[in-house]
């Protein structure tokens, strides 16, 4: 239908208004227009009202021509209203509808332009904004608009895009059509986080995605959707052609995903790979839980024991190759416990072997040392980087075989606490000596009631003049290094990371003990059995909500703070961990500075000025305190520095007032 006459008249009706009705009778324009409104008055009653009112405003006769004009310009108008339309220049094309549950939340534009700011940008911007918005808000996180912004920051750096990473696997199964969207295979590291996104949620559903991506894919891609591979036993026979036909990094992701399967196929792979090339299995299988796997190991190293044993008979001289691939396969043995392994470890762990491994000199006339990676405080307090220790196998700062064994052991327990590893432990303990104490305390804490534990390992450390005390004592320092008490389990907790040169990044691990440390552990703690690191550890193992063991600390604590301001200073938080709150802090407060801790400290007034301001002290409490180190202070019992008296004054005054 051609609305084109109703819009001359509109047109023309607001000329007429504009010049006066009284010339109304001599616009032909309008006549004319008139006329062409007659062939619409058959359509429809509204478009023949529009007529017959227009027509009656042209008539010299209408006797109220101004309310004519008026409705016929009013209900042009209104027609012409409803069958408005918008119309832009170009082809129609569909809108891609996703296969998921994102939505538009109703996120204001204020909150959401600077997020999409920042993540269209290069720079860092104010990351803590989007990060506080996340934690407040995290519902505006599943607009669309945000997610596809998030998506593209992949590639930002200064850690943004190490949090979107997080943020965006925590979206599940709805974010992944997004993440497959303009996915480029031959693109850099932001799209190979896609991947493993894609791979993190999805797992083996998507196993038909990753194999497609190798058609296209390059460098960080390629090696993300190799390593994706490694959900399905069905896909051996593929990563055995990549580890043959791929180099460098996307060679690796091949095998590291081959590590996790068990068919016979991939167990003749590693099988052959642990004979040729020990040093490359370690990378890809020391992280591996499989009794297959362990099988492998086992005869491995019951080979290379014999070969070693053999070649070091007389001069006891052996080869730097043979070294290498030895200290190799012990980098293997974390979490692996099959019969087979275990065994080795009894015949590995006897005096006569072991005593002749500790032995061994190379060709060039140095003691054969070994490396173990997981105790960190070994080779960070020698500040020697990992890949320089492996390169120097043979420094003297190194383990001898039996240490190395022990801590493979106990490393390996933390790792994967399985029974026969932990049966094991015990075992070598009471068989062997006392080199097997780290493993076995660390079996027993987490199997073992805490009366049974003390009561079995506490001899090994109480008498100095015993043989292996002092070996004792460190294994037991190590092991309280790497324990804390948990607030929320009302437990200890053991904590060990494992480093993971593959992948660049560390394992963290945590097991809950048995139970609660027994009691009478503490009082020798505080006596002295753990050396000069008895702070830091006891710091650590703080239960508050058990009296004795705060008393204990406590007092101990206390003692080392009156060695020195800083010490008090520092000590505040863990006396009032301790329970040292209210007139009991501010009585240790008032003996600090009675001690004369600062008597020459530099500005030590506002340093004990700071420490009241924040002690466990109620206003009255704070109040009673400055009044009695004023009085100190006025009757010369003790001296500090930088004193200000006045000062002093005016804060008890106030102290005081807030009180009442």
């Amino acid at each position: 239908m051609n609305l084109q006459p109703l819009y001359e008249l509109r047109e023309r009706l607001e000329s007429s208004m504009i010049a006066g009705l009284s010339l109304i009778g001599e616009d032909f324009r309008l006549a004319r227009t008139v006329e062409q409104i007659e062939s619409l008055a058959d359509i429809s009653p509204v478009f023949q009202r529009i007529y017959n009112t227009a027509k009656a405003a042209l008539d010299s006769d209408c006797s109220d021509r101004c309310s004519a004009v008026l409705d016929a310009y009013s209900l042009a108008n209104a027609v012409l209203c409803t069958q408005g339309a918008v119309e832009v220049k170009g082809e129609i094309k569909e809108i891609p509808v996703l296969e998921s549950n994102t939505f538009h939340s109703n996120a204001p534009y204020s909150v959401l332009a600077p997020m999409l700011k920042l993540l269209s940008s290069t720079g860092n911007g104010d990351r803590s904004k989007v990060v506080e918005t996340r934690r407040n808000r995290p519902e505006f996180f599943r607009d669309y608009r945000l997610q596809d912004a998030f998506i593209k920051g992949l590639g930002l750096g200064y850690g943004m895009a190490d949090s979107i990473e997080i943020w965006l696997r925590e979206e599940g199964d709805d974010i992944v059509p997004l993440l497959k969207r303009d996915l480029d295979p031959k693109g850099k590291k932001d799209m190979a986080k896609r991947v493993r996104l894609i791979e993190s949620i999805c797992g083996k559903k998507e196993n038909g995605y990753y194999i497609s991506l190798l058609d296209t894919a390059e460098k960080e891609v390629r090696e993300a959707a190799i390593y994706a591979l490694r959900h399905k036993e069905e896909n051996t026979p593929l990563l055995l052609d990549l580890t043959k036909a791929e180099k460098g990094s996307c060679k690796k992701a091949a095998q590291a995903a081959l590590s996790f399967m068990e068919n016979p196929k991939s167990l003749d792979y590693w099988k052959t790979t642990i004979k040729k090339k020990p040093s490359t299995a370690a990378q890809f299988l020391s992280f591996s839980k499989s009794s297959k796997i362990s099988d492998i190991l086992a005869e491995a190293l019951e080979t290379m024991t014999e070969r070693i044993l053999s070649a070091s008979k007389g001069e006891r001289e052996v080869s730097k190759s043979d070294i290498e691939a030895f200290d190799a396969l012990l980098q293997i043995l974390k979490g692996k416990s099959s019969p087979a392994l275990c065994q080795w470890y009894r015949k590995a762990a006897q005096r006569p072997v072991s005593n002749c491994l500790d032995e061994l000199i190379t060709t060039e006339h140095k003691p054969v040392r070994f490396f173990c990676p997981y105790d960190t405080r070994l080779y960070l307090s020698q500040s020697i980087r990992r890949q320089d220790v492996r390169k120097d196998w043979g420094m003297a700062w190194g383990m001898t075989f039996s240490r190395c064994l022990a801590e493979q052991l106990a490393s390996s327990i933390f790792f994967s606490p399985d029974e026969p590893l932990l049966e094991l432990a015990q075992e070598l303990l009471d068989h062997v000596g006392a080199e097997y104490f780290k493993p076995a305390l660390v079996s027993a804490l987490l199997t073992q009631p805490a009366k049974e534990v003390y009561d079995k390992f506490f001899p090994y450390v109480a008498d100095p003049e015993r043989e292996d005390c002092a070996s004792c004592r460190l294994a037991l320092v190590q092991v309280l290094q790497d324990m804390h008490f948990n607030d929320g389990s009302k437990n200890y907790i053991l904590s060990i990371y494992f480093p993971d040169d593959l992948h660049k990044e560390s394992h963290s691990v945590s097991r809950e003990l048995k139970e609660p440390l027994d009691r009478r552990w503490f009082e020798p703690f505080v006596s002295g059995i753990l050396g000069k690191e008895t702070d830091s550890i006891l710091k650590c193992l703080v239960n508050p909500k058990d009296p004795f063991i705060c008393d204990v600390l406590g007092g101990y604590f206390y003692h080392q703070a009156m060695k020195s301001s800083d010490d008090a200073q520092n000590l505040m938080p863990t006396l009032k961990r301790c329970g040292w709150v209210g007139e009991k802090f501010g009585k240790f407060l008032v003996d600090a500075v009675k001690n004369n801790l600062f008597a020459n400290k530099l500005n030590a007034f506002w340093t004990l000025y700071s420490m009241i301001y924040s002690a466990p002290l109620t206003d009255s409490q704070k109040a009673d305190t400055v009044e009695k180190i004023i009085e100190l202070v006025h009757s010369s019992q003790a001296k500090i520095n930088t004193w200000h008296g006045l000062k002093m004054i005016h804060w008890c005054q106030e102290l005081r007032e807030k009180d009442t």
